[in-house]
């Protein structure tokens, strides 16, 4: 086995209190840890070819890489509105034509067609772009943006609809949008005791976590990231958050967007993998 843990977590401020101290802090065993941060379809890569051991990844990316076992616990979701997950229309729903979809994206690029398509019954063109809510805008009647990127005020004049509240108004549920995830033959157990840790540690950090980014990145509301981090998102995953998950995964196969579904497997404290409530059969 090799001597060093390859984790690949995420460069985003929702990501930030799950990774205090990761590349710092103790070994998980035996294995030194590496972390590696980058985009969401970034990790998920790396975890799918084996350059990860351990990945932070959209939830959707649960049912397209198989062999995965989810690190109990812990997830990054919203029970309400989230902020960071918007579709930006300069028109009604309803009249949407195209919408620009944030090419980093995975999971949300999955719930927007869910929203549009199952609930507001309409199917426009998606086109993948770069995160310029401008460029996307001027080109396109909606854009669908993440994370920090949709954390800076939108341009005048256009409709924003967060889709962790269009999701949870519809289904009633909170909405995963990450999950630590691992390969086999990792050590669940251990890893999962390195992960909880840092999360308590970066959930005792906030002020300092939103004060380096807003440095980092030049924003300047530091009351709106702190109300997100603090307020709006939670990093349980719990009952609730697995039904979500069963929902989500369940109309987006009814969509087509995937083709089949998959058992997940979610580490038990025990070390022992768990099937958990998630239906679906196949690859």
């Amino acid at each position: 086995m090799s001597p060093v843990l390859r984790l690949h977590g995420l460069d985003s401020l929702n990501a930030a209190p799950l990774q205090w101290g990761l590349a710092v802090g103790p070994p998980v065993g035996r294995r030194r840890v590496e972390l590696v941060l980058g985009t969401p379809a970034g990790a998920a890569a790396a975890l799918a070819a084996g350059r990860a051991d351990v990945a932070l990844i959209p939830s959707i990316e649960l049912q397209r890489i198989g062999g995965l076992t989810v690190v109990p616990g812990i997830c990054v979701a919203a029970r309400r509105r989230v902020r960071s997950v918007l579709l930006l229309a300069r028109r009604d729903l309803s009249q949407l034509a195209d919408v620009a979809v944030d090419c980093t994206s995975r999971t949300s690029a999955v719930l927007v067609r869910i929203l549009l398509e199952r609930r507001f019954g309409i199917r426009p063109r998606y086109v993948e772009r770069p995160p310029d809510a401008g460029a996307m805008l001027r080109e396109h009647d909606a854009a669908l943006l993440i994370a920090d990127a949709a954390l800076r005020p939108a341009p005048a004049g256009v409709q924003v609809h967060d889709l962790a509240e269009l999701w949870c108004e519809w289904t009633g549920l909170p909405f995963v949008f990450a999950v630590w995830a691992a390969r086999g033959g990792v050590d669940i157990e251990a890893v999962t005791r390195r992960l909880e840790r840092a999360r308590a540690d970066g959930r005792r950090n906030l002020s300092r976590l939103v004060a380096e980014h807003a440095s980092r990145h030049g924003h300047p509301d530091v009351p709106t990231l702190m109300a997100y981090l603090g307020e709006l998102l939670h990093y349980n995953l719990g009952p609730e958050e697995e039904r979500s998950l069963d929902r989500f995964f369940q109309e987006a196969h009814d969509l087509g967007l995937l083709a089949g579904r998959r058992l997940l497997h979610v580490g038990s404290r025990s070390d022992a993998a768990s099937e958990c409530a998630l239906t679906g059969g196949g690859g």
